[in-house]
């Protein structure tokens, strides 16, 4: 007989990520970088040069130019499938609010930390008077 051991829960993360800048024009440019990120790494995934679950401890020559295209030079490898997870994200003015119930966002923040936002983040489970957060 075969036990498995394991932790799992059904309780989701529904976590907020907001940066805050001095102004829209880098808000917009900051959501502009996700936005090409995530593009080219779907398109990783579709060439199989990227398999989310299975990280890879090296860029591809395509992401790597991107990266140094976008003046990007904080997020490692490991960190790339995390654009890929299941989060919405919109830009509202001066800031980018990021919703997502993953718990693995570093790769977002240092995209925002490396164009000058201020962050917030926290669970809208323990903070549902924001109005942020998916919605029960």
């Amino acid at each position: 007989m075969k036990v498995w051991y394991g932790y799992g829960t059904e309780h989701s993360m529904n976590l907020v990520m907001i940066g805050r800048f001095e102004d829209a024009t880098a808000a917009e440019r900051a959501h502009t970088i996700i936005k090409e990120l995530t593009k080219a790494l779907q398109a990783e995934e579709e060439a199989g040069r990227l398999i989310v679950g299975e990280p890879d401890d090296r860029f591809s020559d395509e992401v790597l130019a991107l990266l140094s295209d976008l003046n990007i030079h904080s997020i490692g490898p490991r960190e790339l499938e995390q654009f890929l997870y299941d989060l919405t994200m919109r830009r509202e003015g001066d800031s980018i609010v990021v919703t997502t119930d993953e718990t693995d966002v570093q790769a977002l923040l240092k995209v925002l930390l490396d164009k000058g936002a201020r962050i917030e983040v926290y669970s809208a489970h323990d903070h549902p008077d924001t109005g942020q957060g998916r919605d029960e």
